[in-house]
């Protein structure tokens, strides 16, 4: 298994590298093609605290998703696009480094997540969306994470045996479904203005994850209208139309009011949760920065997200980047 696990860390950093090259290459020869229609997309999308230069190793430590997106063809009228979205993902959780030695050192429970999901989202005039979604995953050591984490730092000749202890005190693996429904409306009327907000309110209910959500999108720079901008994953289109290209920065400042949170108190119907839980902080703030680069087959996303403490026993706040590589294609 750890084998495996190693091949694959290889193999997906060597995809990752090569698909940079590519979207570079292809983005400038894509200005010269003529305008065609792409209805699908690939998404791959890493986070890790590493890409910070932290050297911390901690709390969201890593996270790997792959969205398949697809526009959803519908007579209903009322939705000028609809656009599905699958995605499968991994996520870790752990202490605030891994330079530690002793359990009493361990501020945040143990966890990875590993989970599908599906969501389709409904684009409305006057620069509404309208979204829901349902995910099932589970966490704890069938998450896989443990066995990842470890083959990834021997292939990076991390001692795994000596930093890979603390996940003995992981939570229990507990498998939870969980469902979420999203709305956002834009403030700015004219679609060729540099600014956009979008107010967005976000909800999720399950076995997993509980909580109620508050954002605010501010986006500057040159970008399509909602229901045609990469930001929202719907730059895809089943007709000949000449998306412009984009580039814009973008801030996004959220409060989470949280009731339930399993990748901190353990799965809500297993009764042994684990040898660490703690209790959820009720509100958590993510602040995320970043910026978007968007043309015919191809989108770049970067950001950097600081979120609050997440538990109640956490020490520090959390950091952390991100990237997403997009491509289009019919």
């Amino acid at each position: 298994m750890s084998i495996l696990y190693t091949y694959f860390f290889s193999v997906h950093r060597k995809i990752f590298t090569a698909g940079l090259f590519l979207f570079c290459f292809f983005s400038s020869e894509g200005q010269r093609n003529a305008s065609s229609h792409f209805s699908k997309q690939l998404s791959f999308i890493t986070e890790n605290d590493f890409y910070l230069m932290q050297g911390k190793d901690g709390y969201h430590t890593n996270g790997i998703m792959f969205n398949y997106s697809i526009i959803h063809h519908s007579k209903r009228s009322s939705f000028v696009k609809q656009v599905d979205q699958f995605e499968i993902g991994q996520k870790m959780y752990t202490a605030f480094s891994r330079k530690i030695f002793t359990p009493d050192q361990i501020d945040r429970p143990i966890t990875g997540y590993l989970y599908g999901q599906f969501l389709r989202t409904g684009f409305l005039k006057s620069r509404q969306f309208l979204q829901w979604g349902i995910s099932a995953g589970t966490i704890g050591k069938a998450s896989l994470a443990e066995a990842l984490q470890n083959s990834y730092h021997r292939l990076i000749h991390i001692n795994a045996s000596y930093w890979g202890w603390v996940w003995d005190y992981q939570l229990k693996s507990a498998f939870g479904i969980n469902f979420s429904a999203k709305y956002g409306k834009g403030l700015v009327e004219n679609p060729n203005s540099l600014v956009q907000l979008t107010p967005v309110t976000q909800l999720s209910l399950g076995s997993l994850f509980t909580n109620a959500s508050e954002s605010l999108v501010f986006q500057f720079g040159k970008m399509n209208v909602q229901s045609k901008s990469a930001y929202w994953d719907a730059a895809l289109h089943d007709k000949q139309e000449n998306l412009k290209a984009e580039i814009f920065f973008y801030y996004y400042p959220q409060l989470t009011w949280q009731l339930y949170n399993a990748t901190v108190q353990g799965g809500l119907f297993t009764k042994d949760k684990g040898p660490i839980v703690s209790d959820p902080e009720p509100f958590v703030l993510l602040q995320q920065m970043g910026a978007v680069y968007s043309f015919k087959r191809y989108s770049l996303r970067a950001a950097v997200t600081f979120k609050s403490e997440v538990a109640k026993s956490q020490r520090f706040n959390n950091k952390y980047g991100s990237l997403q590589l997009s491509y289009r294609f019919n």
